[in-house]
């Protein structure tokens, strides 16, 4: 691409999935007892985990040989509601089951707290594995502790924990969100100069979240270097709905003279493509977006949109089952595992139009 240089789910439910007396583990890593990497002398409390640098490397998406035979994985997200993350846990799930391991996933239906609830009852029940998919990044760095000295290996899907939990978990399974948001402001710079001033209006989705934080967070951040771009406009925080997005672009255009749009998702973005569109200013407001869902793809296909990040949820459940079974089969894997990223301008849109996700 020309201008990319720079970037290119009761414990009801639990008693019956998870029952204790109905099968044991032979995990590296079981409830009362530690991975070779936490063994001490007997007798001896769990060692402190050293802190450090922490490895990063490409995730490995070649689930199919892996083997979880017998193991049980407990899986919490704090939503499925939503396409990306609803299929971070389906395919995880589903790739986790087809080579062997047992899942059962509870949602937090967006209750941070509840995250935090069902983790415990993960470890309670003495899960092989614990897998998180978002919530309150401080919360889960004390689960993560806590599923560290009860022996259960904790992985986190798409998203890290606070720094004082970092010792604690196995390993982080995504993109870095924040690095991918910053790259697409270069992207909007390199496509729209210095010389002139943009008012830049920002559709965001639930603003507690780490996922959108850190998305937020990487677009702004980068921007702040560069005057001209105004992003004076609080950003529209419209959780799940594409039509709030859609009502939220429509207010924007009302109160300001945008040229420039950020979607922190496509599925809201695409709400404010749709808004654009009716008030008849397609190509004249430039629209930039990520998660590379289908509609969005066409949009770039459609001069609707500039770009889409294909961010696939289903790499993340791949690499998560990978992690897991290289962490109980040797006692470490790299803490930092990346997935994949495919940037979706019109210079490239023709070769992935159909090949999103959803």
């Amino acid at each position: 691409m020309k201008k990319m240089k720079k970037i290119l789910a009761v414990m009801l439910a639990l008693a019956m999935v998870f029952a204790l007396a109905a099968c044991g583990s032979d995990s590296a890593q079981t409830k009362g007892e530690s991975s070779d990497a936490q063994k001490t002398e007997e007798g001896s409390e769990n060692a402190q985990p050293s802190s450090g640098e922490r490895e990063e490397a490409d995730a490995n998406l070649d689930y199919a040989s892996c083997d979880l035979s017998g193991k049980r994985i407990g899986y919490v997200t704090i939503n499925s509601s939503a396409p990306w993350g609803g299929l971070i846990g389906t395919s995880f799930a589903s790739y986790a089951e087809e080579v062997g391991a047992s899942v059962n996933s509870l949602d937090a239906q967006t209750n941070a707290d509840q995250v935090t609830e069902y983790a415990q009852q993960m470890i309670d029940a003495g899960v092989d594995a614990l897998v998180i998919f978002g919530g309150d990044i401080n919360a889960n760095a004390e689960i993560a502790k806590t599923a560290y000295d009860a022996g259960v290996p904790i992985f986190m899907a798409g998203l890290d924990v606070a720094e004082s939990g970092r010792d604690y978990v196995a390993a982080v399974v995504g993109p870095d969100q924040e690095k991918m948001t910053a790259d697409i402001a270069q992207y909007v710079v390199d496509e729209n100069g210095t010389s002139e001033d943009f008012t830049v209006v920002q559709i965001n989705g639930v603003p507690f979240l780490e996922d959108y934080i850190e998305r937020c967070a990487g677009f702004q951040g980068f921007m702040a270097d560069y005057p001209n771009y105004d992003l004076s406009a609080e950003p529209a925080d419209c959780y799940s709905s594409r039509t709030d997005a859609k009502a939220a672009m429509e207010e924007f255009m009302t109160a300001y003279d945008v040229d420039i749009v950020m979607g922190y998702d496509d599925d809201l973005t695409m709400g404010a493509v749709q808004a654009i569109e009716e008030a008849g200013k397609t190509g004249q407001i430039k629209v930039y977006s990520l998660t590379g869902q289908n509609d969005a793809i066409q949009a770039v296909a459609d001069g609707q949109m500039q770009l889409t990040v294909i961010n696939r949820a289903q790499d993340i459940g791949a690499g998560l089952v990978t992690a897991i079974a290289e962490y109980l089969d040797t006692g470490y894997t790299a803490y930092y595992q990346r997935t994949p990223l495919t940037y979706v301008t019109p210079d490239n849109v023709e070769d992935y139009i159909g090949q999103g996700e959803f």
